[in-house]
């Protein structure tokens, strides 16, 4: 009786994890469709090395912008602290 619910469960799982798959599959699609419209980039003059190269371009922009983006959140936070305890000896 417990293996068959061990099985079942089992078989859930495995549905639940080809759905995630499915959903992944669909975003990557998504999310290459929508660069090459907004970028306006030929079809044609996709071959694996310029995709392999756009790729690589564009994890490297969203890493610089990603890293400014903490740098500045950092900055902005120690200002904030430092503005705290500033007011706070003052009081």
């Amino acid at each position: 009786m417990a293996l068959s619910n061990i099985e079942k469960q089992q078989a859930k799982l495995e549905k639940l994890n080809d759905k995630i798959k499915q959903e992944k599959k669909k975003i990557d699609q998504r999310l290459g469709h929508e660069i090459i419209k907004d970028a306006e980039l030929n079809y044609s003059n996709l071959d694996q090395g310029t995709i392999k190269e756009l790729s690589s371009k564009f994890v490297t922009y969203l890493n610089e912008n990603s890293n400014a983006k903490q740098t500045n959140d950092y900055v902005t936070n120690q200002s904030n602290e430092q503005g705290t305890e500033f007011n706070q000896s003052q009081g």
